[in-house]
């Protein structure tokens, strides 16, 4: 359950049987831990759930267990679920199963401009050698190798990055278990660069997120490989939801809401963001059409190109800058 898709629990999990649900993919989209935003994107709901549906059963293929079950409907996917268990809340044990990691895996393939590194390096939390560099990168760096992150998934605020150690304690998960979810989460960035390069996209980086099952096994769970999960370049232009919040950037709302998270405010007195341009929208809308039917091979939407998508994207922005 989020702020852009629903989820109907049919038959609630336990400790020693997975439960069952259907995800409800919205037309809303959520940047900077806000929340729902004031207005929708035409189409998203049912592009995001087909990419997703489709990289779950590639995946599947692939050797990469993962709670898919069935896609009933173009926004909605059925899936087998594991309990939330908060370590806040001191609720995981040694012995738990069946329950959500309550970790988010990252991988970076390149340092994109808007890439949350580029602040963790100017603060000092990371040095460019935890990022296999010898200098201090610059926007669109390309990584000889994947670099891999961790953070916090069930904060009330916003997410935290953890050391490896400190999140396979807070996770309660084996050592040998947390070499697994590594290696898995390579095997999945692997994949998706893949298919982004064969339909002209570079995978940037990305996100995803793991169950342990009745059986102790980790499974992939949540959504993978998507316009909200990663960050997806054309020609070095953004063709993501980092859309969204590059434009945001260009207004005070973004520096408000970065003020009041940094002093730890309560979400409802955050400032409330204005709703984004007409013309935003409708390009934002024909991105994850565009690039959900290239990706799945199918034609649902009638979608312009990506090329033609993207054009019309620096169009926008040349006025923009006007």
């Amino acid at each position: 359950m989020g702020s852009v898709k629903d989820l109907i629990v049919k038959k609630p999990a336990t400790e020693t049987e997975m439960g069952l649900g259907i995800f409800k993919f919205t037309d809303d989209y959520s940047v900077f831990d806000y929340g729902k935003m004031p207005d929708k994107i035409p189409g998203k709901g049912e592009a995001l759930c087909s990419m997703a549906s489709f990289n779950f059963k590639q995946l599947a293929e692939i050797g990469i267990k993962n709670h898919f079950i069935s896609q009933p409907a173009l926004n909605e996917m059925e899936v087998s679920l594991v309990r939330v268990l908060y370590p806040q809340k001191n609720e995981i044990e040694d012995e738990s199963k069946n329950y959500l990691v309550p970790l988010e895996i990252m991988f970076r393939n390149s340092l994109p401009d808007g890439s949350s590194v580029f602040k963790r390096l100017k603060s000092g939390q990371i040095t460019p050698a935890d990022l296999g560099l010898d200098e201090m990168p610059k926007p669109g760096i390309k990584l000889e190798k994947p670099v891999f992150d961790v953070s916090t998934k069930l904060e009330e605020l916003t997410d935290r990055y953890l050391s490896w150690e400190e999140a396979r304690e807070m996770s309660k998960i084996s050592e040998e278990q947390m070499e697994e979810l590594k290696e898995k989460a390579l095997k999945i960035n692997s994949f998706l660069s893949k298919r982004a390069e064969e339909i002209g996209l570079e995978h940037a980086d990305g996100k995803v997120e793991f169950g342990l099952n009745p059986e102790n096994e980790l499974v992939l769970v949540d959504v993978a490989g998507t316009l909200d999960e990663n960050r997806f370049l054309w020609n070095k232009v953004h063709i993501s939801k980092q859309v969204i919040r590059d434009y945001y950037k260009t207004i005070p709302w973004a520096e408000e809401v970065t003020k009041a998270k940094n002093q730890e405010l309560s979400k409802d007195t955050w400032p409330v963001p204005p709703k984004l341009p007409s013309e935003l929208v409708e390009i934002v809308s024909n991105m994850y059409k565009s690039v959900a039917e290239a990706w799945i091979g199918e034609k649902h939407w009638g979608a312009p190109s990506i090329e033609e998508t993207m054009n019309s994207y620096k169009s926008f922005l040349e006025n923009l800058e006007k």
